[in-house]
């Protein structure tokens, strides 16, 4: 499997923007900036479109993982945090902070620890990465989530 991207830039690194289309579509002249990874601006940032791909990869990954144990799961939720820090005059990601959360049925909190350290390895994202990632599992039951 190939996937591309082509992204083009306008202007200069801090007042300028840039268009990123995907040859799926799904992205089409999508407005990125370096303003959006420090601030609130209506486009994504290069670090936003990272957190995204390992948010999802993950998602994907653990379904997966879970699938393999015959654990009956709900909708499985990633939220990634990217932390970028600048040092000695560049930019870096520091560390990368994920939090699953999903329904499962009672018993199997400690196949989920597995499933998720599985998915995690396994992910071609985060091992593509030279990052901190660590993954926070909650199991949410009804209306009260559980953190396991």
């Amino acid at each position: 499997m190939i996937r591309s991207a082509t992204a083009t830039w306008t202007g200069s690194p801090i007042t300028g923007e840039g268009l990123i289309t995907t040859t799926s579509g799904i992205m089409n002249k999508a407005l990125y900036s370096f303003g959006s990874s420090t601030g609130n601006d209506p486009c994504t940032s290069p670090s936003e479109m990272l957190a995204a791909a390992v948010a999802s990869c993950m998602s994907l990954m653990l379904v997966n993982e879970l699938s393999k144990l015959h654990i009956k799961h709900g909708d499985v939720k990633t939220e990634s945090t990217l932390k970028v820090e600048e040092k000695k005059g560049h930019w870096e990601i520091a560390s990368i902070e994920l939090n699953v959360t999903t329904t499962l049925p009672d018993g199997d909190e400690d196949k989920l620890h597995r499933a998720v350290k599985a998915a995690k390895s396994k992910c071609p994202i985060s091992r593509a990465l030279n990052v901190p990632i660590s993954v926070t599992a909650n199991v949410a039951r009804e209306h009260s989530p559980a953190t396991v």
